[in-house]
C-alpha cells in the first residue's frame, strides 16, 4: 500500500478516526488525573571502582573490571540483605500498612521481615550513571518524605553491607590466622628444641661457616696422614723387600752376603780388619809354631774379629726383621688412624648434614610463623577498618513534584496509541467497505477511467429539509431518502 492511499483512506474517515483519536486523549488524560500521585526520592553514592587494582597496566582489562565493579555494586544495593536493614532502620515490620498487607497477601504465614523487604524492593530502582562512579538510589511512594528517607535508608544499608562484605571476611581471617599462629609456634619451638638438642649431643657450636671451617681442618690432617701412610708403607715395603732378601741369603748360608749386610759400614769396617787380621795371622803361622805367644795372639785377635762379624751379622738381621716388623707396626697404626680420621670426617658430614635439616626445618618454621604473624596482623588491621571506598554522594531530600503520573507523557503516549488505532481502525473499516470514494478507486479498481466529475452541493440543514419536504408532497410513492451524490460518470 502506498503511502498516498493510505492517507487517502485515512482522510476517507476521518470523522472516526478524530473520534478515537479523541477518546485515547481523553481516557489518558482522565487517568492521569485520577491515578494516585507517586514521589520518587534519590540518594547518589559513589563508588572507589579504581581501586580494585591500582598496578594494572591492561586498559581495557581495567574498564572491564570497574564496568564489573559497579555492576557488582548495583546488585548488592538490590539485595534481600541490604533490603532487611531497611527493614530494620525504619522499623516496617511494626507498620500497621505493612502488617496488613503482609496478613492479606500471605495470611500471617512466613517472615512478615522478610515479606517486608521483598515488598520495598519493588519500588526499588537502581541506575549507575555513564561514565562516572556514581550510582542513584531511587525509591518511589505516596509520600514524599517515605521516598526521601527510604532512599536514604537504602544508601545507608548499602553503605554498611559494603563494610560488613569487607571487614567479615578479615575477622573470619585473622581468627584463622590467630589458630595458625599458634601452631607455628609451636612447631617453631619443637624445632628450635630438636636443634638445640642435637648441637648439645653432637658437639656442633657456631654457624655453618664454623663447621665447614672444621671440616676443612680435619680433612688437611687426613691428608696429611695418608701422605704419611704413603712413607710409611713404602718404608714398609723397603724393608721387608730387605728382610726378604736376607732370609734367602740365610737359606743359602750366605748371610753376610746379603745387603742389608753389605750395606752395613760397621760390618765393612770389621770385615776389613778381618781381613787384615786373616793376613797376619797366615804371616805369623809361616814364622811361628802354634804354641808361639804370637800364633796365640793372632789365632785369637782373629777369631775375636770373626765373632764380631758373625755377632754383627746377626744384629744386622735382627735390625733388619725389627725395622720390617716396626714399619709394618707404623703401617698398620696410621692404616687404623686414617680410618679413624675418615670416620671423624664422615661423621662430621654426616651431623653438618644433620645440622643443616635441622637448621632449615627451624629456619622454615621461624618463616612460616613470620608470615603468618604479618598476614594475621594485616587482618587484624583490616577486621577492625570502619570505612570502605564507597561513600554518600547526595542525600535524597522530600521531592516537591510527583514523578508519576506525568501528564504531558501519558497525553503523548495516547496521541501515539490513538493515531495507532485510529490509523487500524480506517483500514479495517476500508477492508470491508468496498464502496467507491474517489475516481482513484474507481481507476484502480475496476479499471474505468473517468471523464468528469460533478462537484459535490453542499447546502445547509434548513435548505435541506425544505427540499425534503417537498419532495415528499410531490412523489410520495417514490419515498426518495436523501443522499449525497458523490461522482457522476
Amino acid at each position: 500500500m502506498r503511502l498516498s492511499q493510505l492517507i487517502r483512506i485515512i482522510w476517507i474517515h476521518r470523522q472516526m478516526s478524530l473520534c478515537i483519536l479523541v477518546s485515547v486523549l481523553a481516557v489518558a488524560v482522565a487517568a492521569s488525573l485520577l491515578m494516585p500521585k507517586k514521589y520518587r526520592g534519590e540518594s547518589a553514592v559513589v563508588v572507589d571502582a579504581r581501586g580494585i587494582d591500582p598496578l594494572a597496566k591492561d586498559s581495557v582489562m581495567q574498564s572491564q573490571q570497574e564496568a564489573n565493579y559497579v555492576a557488582t555494586q548495583v546488585d548488592v544495593i538490590q539485595s534481600h540483605n541490604v533490603a532487611l536493614k531497611v527493614v530494620d532502620r525504619m522499623k516496617l515490620t511494626a507498620d500497621p500498612e505493612m502488617v496488613e498487607r503482609f496478613q492479606d497477601k500471605t495470611g500471617g504465614k512466613g517472615s512478615i521481615r522478610d515479606f517486608a523487604a521483598e515488598e520495598i524492593l519493588k519500588s526499588l530502582t537502581v541506575k549507575p550513571a555513564r561514565d562516572s562512579d556514581v550510582i542513584f538510589v531511587q525509591f518511589t511512594s505516596k509520600s514524599p518524605p517515605v521516598a526521601a528517607d527510604m532512599s536514604n535508608a537504602f544508601a545507608e544499608g548499602y553503605i554498611q553491607t559494603s563494610l560488613e562484605l569487607k571487614v567479615d571476611p578479615s575477622r573470619r581471617q585473622a581468627g584463622w590466622f590467630a589458630q595458625q599462629i599458634n601452631d607455628l609456634r609451636a612447631n617453631l619451638e619443637a624445632a628450635q628444641r630438636k636443634l638445640s638438642a642435637y648441637q648439645a649431643q653432637h658437639g656442633v657450636i657456631g654457624t655453618d661457616e664454623t663447621n665447614s671451617s672444621k671440616i676443612d681442618v680435619e680433612t688437611a690432617r687426613l691428608t696429611e696422614i695418608s701422605n704419611r701412610f704413603v712413607d710409611a708403607q713404602a718404608a714398609m715395603y723397603d724393608a721387608e723387600t730387605r728382610q726378604r732378601q736376607m732370609n734367602e741369603a740365610a737359606a743359602k748360608g750366605l748371610s753376610d752376603e746379603s745387603v742389608s749386610v753389605q750395606q752395613n759400614p760397621l760390618l765393612q769396617n770389621l770385615k776389613t780388619e778381618l781381613a787384615r787380621a786373616t793376613a797376619t795371622f797366615a804371616q805369623t803361622a809361616q814364622r811361628f809354631d802354634h804354641n808361639h805367644p804370637e800364633y796365640i795372639s793372632a789365632q785369637a785377635e782373629l777369631q775375636s774379629l770373626r765373632n764380631k762379624v758373625a755377632a754383627e751379622v746377626v744384629n744386622a738381621n735382627a735390625a733388619v726383621d725389627r725395622e720390617a716388623r716396626v714399619a709394618r707396626q707404623n703401617m698398620a697404626d696410621l692404616q687404623r688412624t686414617m680410618d679413624q680420621q675418615r670416620k671423624r670426617i664422615l661423621d662430621l658430614q654426616h651431623n653438618q648434614d644433620e645440622y643443616t635439616v635441622l637448621k632449615r626445618d627451624e629456619e622454615s618454621a621461624r618463616s612460616a610463623y613470620d608470615s603468618a604473624m604479618q598476614r594475621g596482623g594485616e587482618a587484624g588491621l583490616e577486621s577492625r577498618l570502619n570505612n570502605t571506598n564507597t561513600a554518600i554522594l547526595n542525600f535524597a531530600f522530600a521531592p516537591m513534584k510527583p514523578s508519576s503520573p506525568i501528564l504531558l507523557l501519558n497525553v503523548a503516549l495516547g496521541f501515539i496509541l490513538g493515531g495507532m488505532l485510529a490509523v487500524g481502525a480506517s483500514l479495517i473499516r476500508e477492508r470491508f467497505d468496498q464502496r467507491i470514494h474517489t475516481q482513484a478507486d474507481l481507476l484502480e479498481g475496476a479499471g474505468i477511467v473517468v471523464l468528469a466529475e460533478l462537484p459535490t452541493i453542499r447546502i445547509s440543514m434548513r435548505q435541506y429539509r425544505r427540499r425534503r419536504g417537498w419532495f415528499r408532497s410531490e412523489d410520495k410513492k417514490s419515498r426518495l431518502e436523501p443522499r449525497k451524490v458523490e461522482a457522476i460518470l
